[in-house]
């Protein structure tokens, strides 16, 4: 018995090692590909359609779970905008200044989320800060303000304003976490993605179909490659990366599940790099002093 409770717990923690490696592979690739599909698409059309997709990936979980859906209002209300912090602003974020900034800075702007999801945490739902997580928290903005005022040229400047934006996603990242950790408990993980796009799916089937040329452009022959990407962001970035990813926090702990946070940058970099993009001297040392104030933030 002894030897099989080993052999499992094992096992599980293969399993949630190549999870937490994948995520980071799509977690990462996802800036380069809106980076990718910005020629064909706009802003709202990668945002809208990025939302759409992951409702329609996630709508048998939602048709199957429908009676699950929480009685409570509080917890309807908190789904509701759980889709909007967590999905449908972010996705619009990310995909505005997917042609403004290098991709392995949004990769790595990205990972500033636990230092947000600690200090929401402290300010609106009363957990503790200790010291360590002080001091990773003051690097992770020093980081963050060396990768903003660095340039896509690789020179310290003022020339992007538009990383701002991506802190603004992280922050409301910060606060979906902290919802979910607090408000949303007994609500299954896949149910918590599921039903979270009700409402903004709906909102991004609407917007797409009456404001954009969002259909013409996506069953254009010519743009089959980009309309591939997108479902690729939507369909494993937005639904079944988040799914797992809750998953590996109910196999192992929040603290193993952080780690995706060093891996995404890399990936990101590494992508950026295959692309052409200038990574300059400001940049890897913006990057480095993030993940050393993320790694204190989670230092036990």
């Amino acid at each position: 018995m002894t030897d099989f409770i080993k052999r499992n717990s094992q096992n599980k923690e293969l399993v949630a090692w190549l999870l937490l490696i994948f995520l980071a592979i799509v977690w990462g690739m996802s800036f380069i590909l809106i980076k990718k599909i910005t020629g064909v698409y706009n802003a709202v059309e990668i945002g809208g359609g990025r939302v759409l997709v992951a409702m329609i990936t996630l709508s048998p979980w939602m048709i199957k779970n429908r009676k699950e859906f929480p009685k409570e209002r509080e917890k309807a209300f908190y789904l509701v905008l759980l889709g909007f912090i967590g999905f449908f602003i972010p996705a619009m974020i990310f995909a505005y200044v997917g042609s403004r900034i290098n991709s392995s800075l949004a990769g790595t702007l990205n990972s500033t989320t636990p230092i947000f999801t600690l200090i929401i945490g402290a300010v609106f739902f009363s957990q503790l800060i200790s010291k360590f997580q002080i001091i990773g928290i003051m690097l992770g903005f020093a980081g963050s303000l060396l990768l903003i005022l660095s340039g896509n040229d690789g020179e310290l400047n003022f020339a992007n304003p538009n990383s701002l934006l991506v802190l603004g996603a992280t922050v409301m990242y910060g606060y979906n976490v902290n919802i979910i950790g607090k408000y949303l408990k007994g609500v299954k993980a896949v149910n918590i993605t599921a039903f979270s796009l009700i409402v903004v799916g709906i909102i991004s089937f609407s917007m797409l179909t009456f404001f954009t040329d969002f259909f013409t452009k996506s069953f254009d022959p010519a743009n089959t490659r980009e309309f591939l990407y997108l479902i690729v962001l939507g369909g494993f970035n937005s639904a079944f990366a988040v799914v797992l990813f809750n998953y590996v926090l109910q196999i192992t702990s929040p603290l193993f599940g952080s780690s995706v946070t060093y891996l995404i940058p890399i990936v990101a970099t590494i992508a950026g790099f295959l692309d052409g993009e200038v990574i300059s001297v400001w940049h890897y040392l913006g990057m480095g002093v993030i993940l050393i104030g993320v790694y204190l933030i989670n230092k036990k």
